[in-house]
């Protein structure tokens, strides 16, 4: 569909005498009015004209511009609706996804915009928590279409790694040191934490003690350092199972501590400036938001003279734009933080960086459970892996059940296999489950609807992926050599193999709507539409055809297609592919 969409757009360009951008061509609601749909509203208002009337007289102009074999083309009110021929679309869509297989869609990596993504960004000496996932798998996701659509991505972990807390850590483990095994693992890190802090209701010098310790730290004191240290190899060692289960890697791993070097000449910069001020004994940056709105002040230098995670963002931002650059640099961060942003885009602003305008906040929400948000300091947080291990009860308990019932005995899945498939459902769902939400939004979890066979759920995509896998292992030779474009075109004639190849066609178009909402929701609707519509052909044309090899070979191959796009979607969403279910 994507090269349809430039032709379209350059035709009504020629038309209209304006440039019309393909973005601009929308996908009508109701797929009956075509494929595509150019509304006339704004250049109704240039040109003071009734956007109905203007329509008519576009349509009627880009009728004699379009090939009639391959166009059709009539008003709907204010839009200009274009349609596809079959031929079109059996020759434009179909027979590219066969011929391309899984670099449908894609475009020559480096071939668009630099685009850095910082997303996950966990605590150290902390598990990571749930709703870390949100930050975690849409900044995969994003990232990966986005390198998919032919930008020069790179992807950075901007670890917790610094900052008071690990003061506090240290006070905590020379404190407990005793009482604590010789091998360290993160759950123990975990425990003295929450219990340091325990320790200070009653006692409040230890509050003072880790600011101290965390000063010691940044003056470079060698056993600060080797506590410190100690603690990120912990927790790197933990976080690398998550990132393998979720499919998550990045270019980077440049935590906070990354920048430690550059925060003093950063603070003396801002000093020679005149932009940084005395306020209540701290050192601050008055800032204003993109719209001129005052904000608080940003605190870059704490009275004792150590730095704050905002320093650490600006020191990071300042030296991704000299060291790696980018035209677009895209934070996928909690809500929560929008005005931590704020401030930092406008401290950038501050120092005249008018790169700081290319820099973004993609807010996510969180997940809300009948605790609400937890807090790590009190102890009653809900961790990534209490959930995962909800999600493995719940799908496993699913995989058992339809195991029993498969009438043919050949056909069980051994117990091995089906602990497998059941973790592969689990982490589909689960990520299903939050792609498929607004990011901004809060999600409410329930592990019964998230792990279902039923509705738009990520278990329902994944079977219909090993569903066409099925058919194609089934069929074994049958199928013979590909079929050529003409002999699918002469074929594939049924509504619903139309409509199937149709939606097949709109995957470039998907996966651009949701670089440009920042949204891999887009996506996932997307992957909806087209298993629903791959359920209604499997439902109403026969594939395997012994009567007639030539439409078993062509559905056959339409089945192959629809593998290949659900396939890459998966890929590219994080979303395990399993091979039966």
């Amino acid at each position: 569909m994507e090269k349809f969409k430039f032709e379209i757009a350059k035709l009504l360009s020629e038309t209209l005498e304006t440039t019309v951008a393909p973005l601009e061509l929308e996908t009508p609601k109701d797929r009956a009015l075509g494929d595509f749909a150019f509304p006339c509203f704004k250049l109704a208002k240039t040109l003071r004209k009734a956007p109905p009337v203007l329509a008519q007289e576009t349509a009627d102009k880009l009728a004699t511009r379009l090939d009639p074999s391959l166009y059709s083309v009539k008003p709907a009110g204010p839009y200009v609706n274009v349609t596809l021929t079959r031929k079109a679309v059996v020759a434009g869509v179909l027979d590219p996804i066969l011929k391309e297989g899984r670099q449908t869609g894609s475009a020559p990596e480096g071939s668009k915009e630099r685009w850095v993504f910082e997303f996950s960004s966990p605590n150290v000496a902390k598990p990571f928590q749930i709703y870390h996932l949100r930050t975690t798998i849409v900044g995969a996701s994003l990232s990966r279409i986005a390198r998919h659509r032919g930008y020069k991505v790179t992807t950075i972990n901007h670890l917790g790694d610094w900052g008071t807390q690990y003061g506090k850590l240290a006070i905590a483990l020379k404190r407990y040191e005793k009482e604590l095994p010789t091998e360290l693992t993160l759950k123990n890190l975990v425990d003295i934490y929450v219990r340091i802090h325990k320790d200070m209701e009653t006692d409040p010098s230890i509050e003072k003690d880790g600011q101290a310790a965390f000063k010691r730290l940044e003056q470079g004191d060698p056993e600060m350092r080797a506590i410190w240290k100690k603690c990120v190899d912990i927790s790197l060692k933990e976080f690398a199972k998550t990132y393998q289960r979720y499919q998550v890697e990045f270019d980077h791993y440049w935590g906070e501590s990354f920048y430690e070097n550059q925060l003093k000449p950063l603070i003396s910069d801002l000093k020679q400036k005149g932009i940084l001020v005395e306020d209540q004994g701290a050192q601050v940056v008055r800032v204003t938001s993109r719209d001129g709105q005052e904000l608080p002040p940003c605190i870059l230098e704490k009275s004792d003279g150590t730095s704050i995670y905002a320093t650490r963002d600006v020191a990071a931002a300042v030296y991704r734009h000299d060291n790696v650059g980018f035209d677009r640099m895209s934070y996928v961060v909690g809500k929560e933080q929008k005005l931590h942003f704020e401030q930092v885009f406008g401290v950038l602003r501050a120092m005249g960086c008018d790169w700081e305008r290319a820099c973004e906040h993609i807010a996510t929400g969180l997940y809300r459970f009948k605790d609400a948000k937890m807090s790590t300091r009190k102890g009653n947080f809900i961790t990534l892996e209490e959930v995962n291990e909800l999600c493995m009860a719940k799908s496993l308990a699913l995989m058992n059940e339809r195991n029993v019932a498969q009438e043919d005995p050949e056909l069980r899945l051994p117990e091995t296999d089906i602990k497998t498939i059941a973790e592969q459902v689990a982490v589909g769902a689960l990520v299903f489950a939050d792609l498929s939400t607004d990011p901004t939004r809060d999600l409410e979890f329930d592990v019964d609807r998230v792990i279902s066979f039923e509705g738009e759920t990520g278990p329902y995509i994944q079977y219909a992926h090993t569903r066409c896998l099925s058919i194609i292992k089934k069929a074994g030779n049958i199928a013979g050599t590909e079929p050529d474009a003409g002999l699918l075109e002469a074929r594939l004639t049924a509504p619903e193999e139309i409509l199937l190849i149709r939606t097949l066609g709109r995957f470039p178009e998907a996966l651009d709507r949701t670089l440009d909402q920042r949204k891999p929701s887009q996506l996932t609707t997307y992957l909806i539409d087209l298993t629903r519509d791959f359920g209604q052909f499997y439902r109403e044309c026969k594939v395997m055809n012994p009567e007639d090899p030539e439409l078993t070979r062509v559905r056959l191959a339409l089945v192959d297609a629809t593998r290949i796009v659900l396939g890459l979607g998966l890929d590219l969403l994080g979303i395990p592919k399993p091979e039966r279910m």
